[in-house]
Parts: C-alpha cells; sequence; structure tokens
C-alpha cells in the first residue's frame, strides 16, 4: 500500500498547530460527511480519508511516528520539501483520484463531485504551473490520467476538461490526437444512448407492422 500524505489530505502543511489542524479537519469533514452526502460513493472514500490524516496528525505521538516513518520511506526526502506543490503531485492527484474511481459502484457514483476534482486539478493555477515547468513526459502522464478519470463523467463536462488538457498539451500533438480521440467517442457514446431507446422502439413497431402485415 502506498505511503499517505496525511498532511495534503487535510491541506495543511507539516508545521501546522494541533488547533489548525482540528479546524480544518472539522471544516473539511462536514462538507464530505456521509450523513451531507446520502448515496455519494465519492464524499464516503473521502471522509474516510480525512479521518485516517486526522487520527494520525492530531495525536502527539501518533504524528512523531508518522514522521519517522516518513523517513524511512522517503530518507532523501524533507516532509516538508514533499509538502510543496509541485507538477509531480498534481499527476499524483490524479493518480489517486482514478484509483478513488476504480473503487467506486459504477451506477451509484456522483460524476457531479468527480467533475469538481478534475476540475480542481486542471485550475488555472496548476494549468500554469505545468506550462511552466515543460516537462512533456509528465504531462502526457497527467493526461493520460485525467482522461481516463474523465471517461466517468457526463458528457456536458467533457468539453471543459478536454479545453484545459489541449492547453497543457500545447503542440503536442500525440497528446492532442488523443484528447481529440477521446471526445469523438464519448460524443458517440452520448448519442448512443440517448437514442438507443428511440432506436428499440422504432425497430420493435417495425416489427410489430411486420407480423401484423404478415398474419393478414
Amino acid at each position: 500500500m502506498a505511503f499517505k500524505n496525511h498532511y495534503r489530505t487535510l491541506g495543511v502543511s507539516p508545521n501546522t498547530g494541533l488547533d489548525a489542524i482540528k479546524k480544518e479537519f472539522r471544516k473539511l469533514a462536514l462538507q464530505y460527511h456521509p450523513d451531507m452526502n446520502a448515496g455519494n460513493e465519492f464524499a464516503t472514500l473521502r471522509f474516510r480519508e480525512l479521518q485516517e490524516a486526522y487520527e494520525t496528525l492530531s495525536h502527539p505521538s501518533k504524528r512523531a511516528k508518522y514522521h519517522y516513518e516518513w523517513k524511512l520511506h522517503f530518507p532523501h526526502t524533507d516532509i516538508n520539501i514533499a509538502w510543496e506543490h509541485t507538477p509531480l503531485t498534481i499527476l499524483n492527484e490524479s493518480i489517486q483520484l482514478n484509483k478513488q474511481i476504480a473503487a467506486m459502484d459504477i451506477f451509484r457514483m456522483n460524476k457531479e463531485a468527480i467533475f469538481l476534482r478534475v476540475k480542481k486539478i486542471l485550475s488555472e493555477s496548476n494549468i500554469s504551473m505545468l506550462l511552466d515547468h515543460k516537462d512533456e513526459i509528465l504531462n502526457q502522464k497527467l493526461t493520460t490520467q485525467l482522461l481516463s478519470a474523465s471517461s466517468a463523467l457526463s458528457f456536458k463536462h467533457i468539453g471543459t476538461v478536454a479545453a484545459s488538457l489541449k492547453m497543457i498539451a500545447g503542440t503536442d500533438d500525440t497528446s492532442i490526437k488523443r484528447i481529440t480521440d477521446f471526445v469523438k467517442t464519448a460524443r458517440r457514446q452520448h448519442y448512443w444512448e440517448k437514442y438507443y431507446p428511440l432506436i428499440v422502439l422504432l425497430i420493435t413497431m417495425v416489427i410489430c407492422i411486420l407480423i401484423y402485415s404478415v398474419s393478414q
């Protein structure tokens, strides 16, 4: 199991005091509490992550043990540096999102919540950072992850995600083609799901008419 960055889960730095950690947890717990999000499996998973992070960081002994374990897992990376927001952390957020989606019930997942998470990852500040960093390979990996996550979205959100991903792709023709092909596939799937009942109805009517004609 991957070692989790509890500080990033709660949105606080490693230097944050206990009172601030409690305050941030309460705010996020209220937002994602299952009682406030009935049937929202995404919120349930997020709430569990928050509980795990808070349980660790709110107890001095557990927090100290967590820092010790961090050093064992990442002997060459200071935890304060790991907190910093970088293109790699953006990619890791996308990978984590896909893992969460994979654990969801496809028939019960909250597509709006997933879109908001993707939209947050593709914020203006994040896009700007990715463009400034100019790491084509990382951007390609990010595109792969977010296209995968977007396959769970409603078609009405696909265009927004695609536009942001094309900004990140820049002049990378390979990535642009993948994004374009993804949109085309999503559009075909959308129209198929939209008109499939009508097609079935028309075919049924035609069959009934043929049977009626033959029986006369």
